[in-house]
């Protein structure tokens, strides 16, 4: 995102500010709770959003030196991306050739992988480097090497392919209707900071959802982030990602100077919602990364919550900012989403978005769409 976007996004929520409202839609959408609960759609959900589509796992400064590697899973595959000592990125299972046991955990710098069941190790870029008791096998071909999965950095962002039937192309183009947006954030550069993994009971798409409106900051978020943010917010939409923006409180001061001494980044945050729903948070200061998918049932799903810091003489604030948000995000968002779950599996027959809302409307008929072309 450039200079120009940041302002005229700083004009637009000045706007929504000083007329007391958020940039709306132009309708308010009725959606059939079953989308929440029933099995046949979560299964297709799971496999044509999920399995067939190139994902967001992370981001490239999580494998920016050579000899780095990165480990995560995908709808339970595991992965692990590494950056060879000739800055080559590559992905795979993260499965030995010999017996299927994983090569790596975590993150971190190392010269080969290594598995700890049996002592098969391997380079960083997948090609078998030792086995003990070699003589014991005839096979020493690519049959033994780690399976390659095709995998990106394009944008600051790692997206992979979970299974080698998406094409590298499909990958490094995922993220290409939105990718101006991001480039500006120069998230290659950042610095890791943290990642944890988090088990809800809810639907995916109703996690999804608390990052896609402001309606409710004064409510839920009244004693947190509340006190923080305006609860006003504008919007825009990338062929299959979305922006939602909004402003810390008193922005509107921004006016009383020229525009050419407004801030680089955003006095807020950024929502870049990733088809089809990680979270990529962005601020002045850094980046937090929502990354989720759907667990074993209709009602739960999988979080991967995480960030990276820009500033090393600040990383203790950088830490400060990403306990504060984790700490809301577990103990009031997600609480909430839980609470919704249980209101429709108990038979609300209806979900009800406002003209308010209208990046939740955007979503939930983009998925309705996609879900139509392959039901086709």
């Amino acid at each position: 995102m450039d200079q120009s976007t940041t302002n005229n996004l700083i004009n637009r929520l000045i706007d929504a500010i000083e007329i007391g409202d958020s940039e709306q839609g132009d309708s308010s959408p009725l959606i059939d709770s079953s989308i929440f609960v029933d099995n046949a759609v979560f299964n297709a959900e799971k496999q044509h959003f999920f399995h067939n589509t190139p994902q967001v796992v992370g981001f490239a400064s999580e494998v920016s030196k050579p000899g780095s590697y990165f480990t995560t899973d995908v709808l339970g595959i595991p992965i692990v991306i590494t950056r060879d000592e000739d800055h080559q990125l590559h992905a795979f299972i993260n499965a030995c050739a010999h017996r299927g046991a994983k090569v790596a955990n975590g993150s971190g710098e190392r010269k080969r992988l290594t598995c700890s069941f049996h002592g098969w190790t391997y380079d960083l870029n997948g090609q078998l480097y030792g086995r003990p008791k070699k003589q014991c096998f005839d096979q020493a071909g690519p049959e033994c090497n780690l399976s390659k999965l095709p995998v990106s950095d394009k944008y600051g962002v790692l997206v992979v392919g979970p299974h080698r039937g998406i094409s590298q192309p499909q990958v490094d183009q995922a993220l290409d209707d939105i990718g101006d947006q991001l480039v500006g954030f120069e998230l290659q550069h950042s610095q890791p900071l943290d990642c944890r993994r988090i088990d809800v009971k809810a639907n995916w798409k109703l996690i999804a959802g608390l990052s896609h409106e402001s309606y409710h900051f004064n409510i839920l978020h009244r004693n947190s982030v509340g006190q923080l943010l305006d609860p006003n917010s504008v919007f825009d939409t990338f062929k299959r990602h979305s922006r939602w923006a909004y402003a810390v409180k008193g922005i509107e001061n921004l006016k009383k100077q020229p525009e050419q001494q407004w801030p680089r980044f955003l006095l807020g945050g950024c929502n870049h919602t990733l088809f089809p729903g990680t979270l990529l948070i962005t601020n002045q200061s850094d980046a937090q990364m929502i990354r989720l998918e759907p667990g074993n049932k209709p009602n739960e799903s999988i979080i991967y919550f995480s960030g990276i810091f820009r500033d090393t003489n600040k990383r203790e604030d950088s830490q400060s900012a990403f306990d504060f948000g984790f700490d809301v995000f577990t103990t009031e968002d997600l609480p909430a989403a839980e609470e919704c779950q249980r209101g429709f599996e108990a038979g609300m027959p209806t979900m009800i978005i406002g003209k308010n809302e209208p990046v939740m409307a955007f979503w939930h008929q983009l998925w309705q769409q996609e879900l139509a072309k392959v039901a086709t």
